[in-house]
């Protein structure tokens, strides 16, 4: 009995770690869940054998991944998923998907191409899958594959270069003679009202004014409260794909402009992301990669850190942040916000959102990130993240270093929010280019 309290014991203390991985290989919860208790019954079979109960961890660790790589290679005979299965976030041939560019333009395109190849194209651009794709045209997998290859090859082959470099970059490379990507020097004017549209349930896998599939970029605008000039400009960019521990994901970096001092930080930071058709997942994150940290280590940290800051829901460690944006309304009482914990989307309504002279229709939320620090985001219909205002704790403006007795004498003076009976305020306005 006090070997299984002790082995019991361990299993609390890891099984968010042992649940995270398997999750994160196998991408559905449902075979997940089969894969978790297999590797939870043979790790208390085998218990007895672990002499050093220190090396629990890698030890049922290693019981994970082979448990992993037993039900991969029953269903897709190998040890890794085919990065063609992960909502195609690997493809290093155009997406054709792209918002860059008008669905009439492709399908032009894809109408002079041979008939098997546009048939393919025209499917994948519907949204198959390419396993629904053959089970649709009877024929294997594999030829699916081949056959699809070859027919983005031909597809790019008919594009034109300024097509070409939409597909690749995710928007028009357009001259700039700085790095301020072309956002004004003081904030545009932004009008937000409240709108009568029921709400709308969207899905939005732009967490950092990013979605990370490989090709993307996009770059968002720092304005500082409360004079609201140009403060940073911020660029992310998915160059290529990653693996961390076996999974597959991306790699994500953001360069930073500091406008001020005219300085181009490179890489401040860069972390790991894999997305899939219900979450997306931090694998993990590189610290000290920027070349002004040159007296600071490079680190790296991972989602198998029993401590790692995952994306998250609320409580939910394990499986990720849901893309899928529900109503879920905060409590509100004489203006004071109350919420139940961290990193969870309180949703205050559909708002219209004026950028300058762009409306968009926005789904807006609150999300409590800790202590110190409450954002409050619009996600436009396209589950693009526009704008965010960002607070922060009076109490955190008073003992931060690097904030001057002046600005945080004028801080005060700033909008404010009260959640949890804590005051915030608000510090900076953050703009997408997207909304340019």
């Amino acid at each position: 009995m006090e070997q299984e309290v002790t082995f019991d014991s361990l299993l609390d203390r890891y099984s968010v770690v042992v649940e995270r991985y398997i999750n994160f290989r196998l991408l559905s919860r449902f075979e997940a869940d089969d894969v978790i208790q297999e590797t939870y019954y043979a790790a208390y079979l085998g218990y007895d054998k672990l002499k050093n109960k220190g090396l629990f961890k890698p030890w049922i660790l290693s019981i994970a991944k082979n448990q992993c790589n037993i039900w991969l290679r029953k269903k897709y005979h190998s040890d890794v998923i085919s990065i063609e299965e992960i909502a195609d976030i690997i493809e290093e041939i155009p997406d054709l998907n792209t918002r860059e560019m008008e669905d009439d333009e492709v399908l032009e395109i894809i109408k002079l191409l041979p008939k098997e190849s546009a048939e393919l194209l025209t499917l994948t651009m519907k949204g198959y899958k390419q396993s629904e794709i053959a089970e649709k045209l009877s024929i294997p997998l594999g030829t699916v594959k081949s056959r699809l290859h070859y027919a983005k090859k031909q597809f790019r082959s008919m594009c034109t270069s300024e097509q070409i470099t939409i597909f690749e970059k995710g928007r028009k490379n357009m001259t700039k003679k700085d790095f301020t990507c072309g956002f004004p020097a003081t904030m545009p004017t932004i009008v937000i009202k409240e709108s009568a549209s029921p709400f709308v349930e969207i899905k939005c896998a732009d967490e950092a004014f990013i979605i990370p599939e490989i090709g993307n970029k996009n770059s968002e605008a720092t304005y500082r409260y409360k004079d609201k000039r140009l403060a940073l400009v911020s660029t992310c960019y998915v160059p290529k794909a990653a693996v961390i521990h076996g999974v597959v994901g991306v790699q994500v970096c953001r360069d930073t402009y500091n406008v001020r001092a005219g300085k181009l930080y490179k890489n401040e930071k860069i972390w790991f992301s894999q997305l899939t058709d219900d979450y997306i997942r931090d694998l993990g994150t590189i610290n000290g990669a920027c070349e002004e940290d040159n007296d600071i280590p490079t680190t790296l940290s991972t989602f198998l850190e029993e401590n790692y800051d995952v994306i998250c829901n609320g409580n939910d460690r394990v499986h990720g942040r849901p893309l899928l944006i529900k109503e879920n309304p905060l409590k509100i009482v004489d203006d004071k916000m109350y919420v139940d914990g961290y990193n969870i989307r309180y949703t205050m309504g559909m708002f219209d959102l004026t950028i300058g002279e762009r409306i968009f229709d926005t789904v807006k939320y609150i999300n409590l990130q800790n202590d110190t620090t409450v954002s409050e985001c619009y996600v436009d219909t396209n589950g693009r993240l526009i704008y965010m205002r960002w607070y922060e704790s009076v109490d955190y403006i008073k003992d931060v270093e690097w904030y001057g007795e002046e600005l945080k004498q004028s801080a005060m003076n700033n909008p404010m929010l009260i959640v949890n009976d804590a005051e915030y305020r608000l510090v900076e306005e953050r703009i997408s280019e997207y909304a340019l």
